[in-house]
């Protein structure tokens, strides 16, 4: 039997499972080894006695269970999510992708523009701020089901589920606009940037490493067209092989 003690309320239902089981336990046991007459004298003291015993015995446990799989949750959670920014690491972007490969998928590439700049120029806590807006504006946009991840630095991968490639544009489009618009607040300065992103599709079946190529080609492309924009991968315009993680800031 696995016992899974999620909440508070799991906690009382254990101690009653438990207290039940032993109450049980030592009725059997009772009227097993003991005469008849005896047995049913010593019901109620007996019974009263085991409840005692195995009802704080068992809340005790509970509560142990109880953070034990509350620990467990927070260890998950940090070895799954980048402790900056609180998105998907690498890691576990690839393990939620996989299943989705099997249906229609957009995926979209971004990064801030001139990060290294922004970073130099006004600090390493304005930068983080900055990632953390980023991601935190990233995430808003999208649904539930769709998959936000930090690759690196300032680069992130979103995979939007069931959703074509002209809609994946159109977000990533109002994404541009809205980091554009946000300020972020470094003291007394109030703070602007860019951010560009490229857009590619993955059929069903298709190869989830072969669309972020795609779509950080595109990615590329928008960095020397000015950046603050977003393009949907073009084969005949972005043929050239550029790996990941080099397109300009």
């Amino acid at each position: 039997m696995s016992w899974r003690v999620r909440t508070k309320g799991d906690v009382w239902r254990f101690t009653a499972a438990i207290s039940a089981v032993v109450l049980l336990g030592s009725l059997g046991l009772r009227f097993g080894m003991l005469p008849p007459d005896l047995a049913a004298r010593t019901l109620v003291p007996g019974s009263a006695m085991a409840l005692m015993l195995a009802a704080p015995i068992a809340w005790f446990v509970g509560r142990r269970m109880h953070e034990v799989h509350r620990l467990g949750t927070r260890l998950e959670h940090a070895i799954n999510h980048d402790l900056l920014t609180g998105v998907h690491t690498r890691k576990a972007f690839y393990e939620r992708a996989g299943p989705m490969t099997a249906e229609a998928c957009t995926v979209i590439v971004t990064d801030i523009d001139n990060f290294k700049g922004f970073n130099d120029h006004y600090g390493h806590f304005a930068g983080d701020q900055a990632l953390r807006q980023f991601a935190a504006m990233l995430t808003a946009n999208c649904r539930d089901g769709d998959i936000v991840a930090r690759f690196g630095g300032e680069e992130f991968v979103i995979v939007l589920r069931d959703a074509a490639a002209d809609e994946g544009l159109a977000v990533a489009e109002r994404l541009v606009a809205r980091v554009r618009a946000s300020a972020i607040y470094h003291g007394p300065q109030t703070l602007r940037l860019t951010a560009s992103f490229g857009v590619a599709a993955l059929p069903p079946g298709g190869d989830m490493d072969t669309a972020i190529q795609q779509a950080d080609r595109a990615l590329y492309r928008a960095k020397h067209a000015g950046r603050d924009r977003a393009f949907l991968y073009d084969p005949g315009c972005d043929n050239a092989a550029i790996p990941m993680g080099t397109a300009a800031e």
